[in-house]
């Protein structure tokens, strides 16, 4: 009797747990689906080639083109990478403090104090105006804001308590499944009732994607939950300095040396022989991301730190670093990659690439998108095995029409996300770049579509149409993606590889196997008429205790 109680109670709270989670759930692993590819989505929206990110920079001339344009360069910490094609280089405003050994060394005008924001040419240094673009007004960034909410309030902390609750639901499905785990992943009943139908499917695919499932809840459950606490900890242990919990969590070349200055010197070592140096250790493996950080320009205390990422292939720590003393080169400071200064500097930096699958290159993401997909059906799966146990039974004869009622709201807000999805990439390439306001139209009109979806499926109520209807609108649209682009923009997915655009090749090839996938899938779909099911078995049909109208 302990054990039957012990398993209602389970079975009810993981039931209840999915269902109050299902939507959020599903729009998180959706968008997260696409979001995976977020770098690649914007670069084939802007029609970008990809770029060396430790092409050759003239590092010294870059140094000495600042000094020339009037900036004080004594003591300042300036950053320098590629930012697709260009130089980047940003540094912190001049401040006494920072140079507190000959205060009188700041010039009087504005320039040399202030901060550095500069984007240049590689060659000419000449200064190029670049216009800031909000992360989330390019397509990756606002299916990557979706994943977490982000257009709503506390978005992220929101999504990770439903990644929390979905943890929760996975433990407690876990546990109505552990005796009979082997027989159900094997047990699927074609013949039997619908309900016996979904239900069959919801436990054998909640099976087979339960290690990512599984992952992920818990990734992203630490990575939605780690800003609430974030406060808290600043506030009870490092004097309500924020920065401080940062240089003990992710520790750096920056964060370990005592880079106060000492005097003014114009004697260093060449910071281009230094960064060729750290290219020729590394060697022939590819770089995806490199910083170049002097740290008390002219200076005696002068340093140089080199942050760099490998390839998303070299595993889950690609991260490395080296440091040198610019007085005399000699390297202070190294971490190499798959090492880490600390357990939980390591653990943080594993739990980020796990989650976003920055590590395997395009394999693990199309593996973690296809579990995604997976994920999606087995949500879909469960809140249907919960429709269809109200539907007939007798219990809920009262509630029928507003169980009825709230199933066709959920399944229009999920299904026709997808199609609303393959309509922004559609709208990415109707509407030109320079066009003003141009992503506040494209996501205003990818929210009334998703909104007239749900509205649609609410009058309609056949499961059967808002299904397949959602699937022929998303692969429909999904086909004319690579069209559009080509018309666009010329860059045809049977010549951008060569031409040198990988991601536009990559998306353009994706949205053709997804959506010719999507239609055969439409195509294929009969509806589930449980009376003919009955009939063909020969059982006898109860009459219906309540007609929906």
């Amino acid at each position: 009797m302990a054990d039957k109680r012990d398993y209602n109670v389970f079975f009810d709270t993981h039931t209840v747990s999915g269902i109050v989670i299902s939507t959020g759930l599903y729009m998180i692993f959706l968008a997260g689906a696409f979001a995976l590819f977020m770098e690649n989505i914007n670069h084939w929206e802007a029609n970008e080639p990809v770029r060396d990110a430790a092409a050759y920079i003239d590092y010294d001339g870059v140094l000495e083109h600042l000094e020339i344009m009037g900036y004080d360069m004594h003591g300042r910490t300036v950053r320098i990478r590629n930012d697709q094609g260009k130089i980047q280089v940003f540094s912190l405003p001049l401040t006494n403090k920072s140079l507190h050994s000959n205060p009188s060394a700041i010039l009087s005008d504005s320039l040399a104090k202030g901060s550095i924001r500069l984007h240049l040419e590689s060659q000419t240094f000449a200064e190029v105006k670049m216009i800031p673009v909000d992360r989330f007004k390019k397509l990756g960034g606002f299916l990557y804001g979706l994943h977490y909410f982000h257009p709503i309030p506390y978005g992220m902390e929101l999504s990770g308590i439903v990644a929390a609750i979905f943890l929760f639901s996975i433990i407690t499905g876990l546990i109505i499944h552990w005796k009979k785990i082997v027989s159900n992943f094997f047990t699927f009943r074609l013949k039997s009732t619908i309900k016996n139908l979904w239900a069959d499917a919801h436990s054998a695919l909640g099976i087979i994607g339960l290690p990512y499932q599984f992952m992920f809840a818990l990734t992203g459950a630490f990575l939605g939950f780690h800003l609430i606490f974030l406060n808290p900890v600043a506030t009870m242990y490092y004097g309500n300095s924020i920065h401080e919990v940062y240089k003990d969590v992710f520790p750096s070349f920056s964060n370990n040396k005592d880079f106060a200055p000492h005097g003014h010197s114009d004697e260093h070592v060449s910071v281009n022989s230094l960064v060729n140096n750290t290219l020729v250790e590394i060697g022939d493996r590819d770089i995806s991301y490199m910083d170049v950080v002097v740290k008390n320009y002219k200076d005696e205390n002068a340093h140089l730190g080199i942050l760099y990422t490998l390839e998303n292939n070299d595993g889950l720590l690609s991260n490395g670093e080296k440091g040198y003393r610019l007085t005399d080169g000699k390297k202070v400071f190294e971490n190499e990659v798959g090492r880490t200064q600390t357990l939980l500097f390591g653990a943080i930096l594993t739990i980020a690439k796990l989650h976003y699958a920055s590590y395997g290159g395009y394999f693990v993401k199309i593996i973690y998108f296809l579990l995604a997909l997976l994920t999606c059906f087995v949500i879909i799966s469960g809140v249907m095995v919960w429709l269809k146990a109200r539907e007939k039974n007798r219990i809920y004869a009262s509630r029928r029409k507003f169980n009825a009622n709230v199933g066709a709201i959920y399944l229009g807000i999920c299904l026709g996300l997808y199609p609303a999805i393959a309509l922004m990439f559609i709208l990415t390439k109707t509407f030109p770049m320079e066009m003003r306001h141009r992503f506040d139209w494209i996501s205003w009109l990818f929210l009334a579509f998703w909104v007239a979806y749900t509205i649609y499926a609410y009058f309609s109520k056949n499961h059967f149409h808002i299904n397949r209807n959602a699937l022929i609108l998303a692969g429909g649209m999904g086909i004319l993606v690579p069209v559009l682009n080509g018309f666009h923009s010329g860059l045809w997915f049977w010549k951008s590889l060569q031409m040198g655009y990988p991601d536009s090749f990559f998306v353009d090839v994706g949205w053709i196997v997804l959506g010719t996938a999507t239609l055969i899938s439409a195509y294929y779909a009969k509806p589930l008429n449980e009376k003919a099911r009955k009939a063909k078995k020969g059982i006898p049909i109860m009459p219906e205790v309540e007609t929906i109208k």
